[in-house]
Parts: C-alpha cells; sequence; structure tokens
C-alpha cells in the first residue's frame, strides 16, 4: 500500500475514473470480477461459507486487506454474476492495493433475500456478524496480508452487520465503514455503542428505510470522536449502487409511515464523495508508515468472545 501522502494524487485520479466506472459497473459484474477466486471459509454452526477473493496486486505480505459485507439483497445479482455494486467497490479497492474478500451468508443458508417484510428473520445482522468475524479471521491467516492492516465495509443490512461487528471485544478490525446502516437496535442498550475501532458512517438524509436520525443519536452517546456520520442531502437509500434508478420500494415496509414504501436510487454526487470518504478514513488507519492514535471505548460488551489468533497458510 503506498504512503498516506502519496495518496492523494491516485485518489483523485479515482475520482476521475469513477464516471467511467459507474458507465462500465455493470460489465464488470457481469465478467463475474475476472480476476476473483472462489474460496471457502468454516462458518459458525458446521457451515460453509462461500466468498469471492481477489487478491492484491503485490504479493509482498504486507498488503491491507478489506472484507465486503453485502446487503440484503445478497452478493450476487444472478447465479454467477456478482452484484454491481460489490464488485464495482472491489475493483477499486484492489487497484489501491487491498486484498478483497466477498463473503456470501445467504447461500449456504438457502436465503436469497432479507429485505422484503416476509423475510426479515431470515438471517439477522447480530448471526451476520459471527460470519464476518470467521471471514476477517481468514483475511489475517493469508499470507498476503498484513493482519494487522484489515477493514471491514458493508452496506444496509451488511453496513448494520459492521456496527454489530465492531460491538465485538476485538473484532480484529483496525478500520470500519458503513454505508447507510440501520442504528435503531443499538440505541436500546444499558451502555452507550462505542465502536472497537475507528468506525465511518455515510447515509443519505432522505433515507426512509435506515433514516438517519437514530445514526446521530448514536454517534452522540458514543461520545467519540473517531465514530462518525457523514449525510446527504436529499439523498436515498442504496445511493452508490449504479445504474439503480430513483425509484419507490412498496415491497419493503416502512417503519415510519407504513405502508408508504421506501424510495433507493443512485446519486452520483454522493457516491463521488462517499468514495472519496472511504478511501482516505480507510487508509489514515491502515497506513503502515504512520500509526495515529484512536480512542479506545470506555464500555466493552461483556460475554462477546474474542478471536483466537490464527496461523498463516
Amino acid at each position: 500500500m503506498l504512503p498516506y501522502f502519496l495518496l492523494s494524487t491516485l485518489y483523485r485520479f479515482l475520482l476521475q475514473r469513477l464516471m467511467l466506472w459507474t458507465a462500465v459497473a455493470v460489465l464488470l459484474a457481469c465478467a463475474g470480477a475476472a480476476d476473483a477466486a472462489r474460496v471457502e471459509i468454516a462458518g459458525p454452526g458446521g457451515i460453509t461459507l462461500p466468498a469471492e477473493w481477489m487478491a492484491p496486486p503485490s504479493a509482498t505480505g504486507n498488503a491491507p486487506g478489506m472484507l465486503l459485507l453485502h446487503g440484503c439483497g445478497g452478493l450476487w445479482a444472478k447465479p454467477g454474476v456478482l452484484a454491481t455494486r460489490p464488485a464495482h467497490m472491489a475493483a477499486l479497492l484492489q487497484e489501491l492495493g487491498y486484498g478483497v474478500l466477498m463473503v456470501d451468508s445467504f447461500g449456504p443458508r438457502g436465503v436469497r433475500e432479507t429485505c422484503t417484510a416476509s423475510s426479515k428473520g431470515a438471517l439477522n445482522s447480530t448471526r451476520r456478524a459471527e460470519d464476518a468475524q470467521r471471514a476477517v479471521n481468514w483475511l489475517k491467516s493469508r499470507k498476503e496480508i498484513d493482519s494487522s492492516r484489515i477493514a471491514v465495509l458493508g452496506w444496509s443490512q451488511g453496513a448494520t452487520t459492521v456496527l454489530a461487528l465492531m460491538d465485538r471485544d476485538n473484532p480484529g478490525v483496525r478500520a470500519a465503514v458503513a454505508f447507510y446502516p440501520g442504528c435503531g437496535s443499538f440505541l436500546r442498550t444499558a451502555q452507550p455503542y462505542q465502536p472497537a475501532a475507528p468506525t465511518l458512517m455515510l447515509m443519505g438524509e432522505a433515507d426512509d428505510w435506515t433514516p438517519v436520525e437514530p445514526c446521530r443519536d448514536l454517534v452522540t452517546r458514543s461520545g467519540m470522536d473517531t465514530f462518525r456520520l457523514v449525510s446527504y442531502p436529499d439523498v436515498y437509500h442504496d445511493f452508490d449502487d449504479p445504474g439503480l434508478e430513483v425509484h419507490l420500494r412498496k415491497d419493503i415496509a416502512n417503519d415510519t409511515h407504513p405502508g408508504g414504501g421506501v424510495m433507493v436510487g443512485f446519486n452520483q454526487s454522493a457516491t463521488d464523495d462517499a468514495y472519496r470518504r472511504v478511501f482516505k478514513w480507510c487508509s489514515r488507519w491502515l497506513d503502515p508508515f504512520h500509526t495515529y492514535p484512536y480512542e479506545q471505548r470506555t464500555s466493552r460488551p461483556s460475554g462477546v468472545p474474542t478471536p483466537a489468533a490464527v496461523p498463516k497458510h
């Protein structure tokens, strides 16, 4: 990974290409992320989690690792074809020098989606956090990855899973990013929610699926400067999903306005700014040449397992 002070030029280069990436993102997804390899990870309860692994460009053993967690629609657009959003992000991150792992929590459990009201109980973010922990441990075991430089990024239910993972004791993650998570459940705890490592949330202010206000409250209650929220006016859920036209999804429950459905749709300017922030946030906390101190949380969840060390392979 390049030193922090050299990355600004690369950021500008990548941001100039975002418009082009948006246009070709569907082609990247349809190609199935051509350089991705199918791997299997031992999951909880004896299941096997299929995952897509995009190795870092350099195999020197000091590359950062990124775990991507899909949303409620799953990892795949259709069998064998990655959904556009994770394929797009994975390609950009790999170009920045990351090894990228995309784990499928739905397939091995026979779950198609968890977006609609009839499917919400199929697999929640707490259970998915255990999948994420197993995937983090897998990344740490890779010889080409620096085990001290692991980040996690998720969308929607995957973003809520990021928050659940960061609520664990020592999840082994140095930085986290959550695109439009649901924050309400983390407000209903005796102790203030405090993520285990620096965490950035990116949300639309017009999001009526996972509203921004509970997340604002969560950040305020945490009292932590390294727990950040950036929100975008007049922007809906799924704002960084390339090619997704703004429209009303009537099949999604709206908890604020029952029966009204929710708005979703792509926003180019919000995506450009959010991706810039993602790259800078992760680079800051994963930079091998500068060690930035970050706040230790004052409250610790009890009874949460700490992942055991895993050997390199």
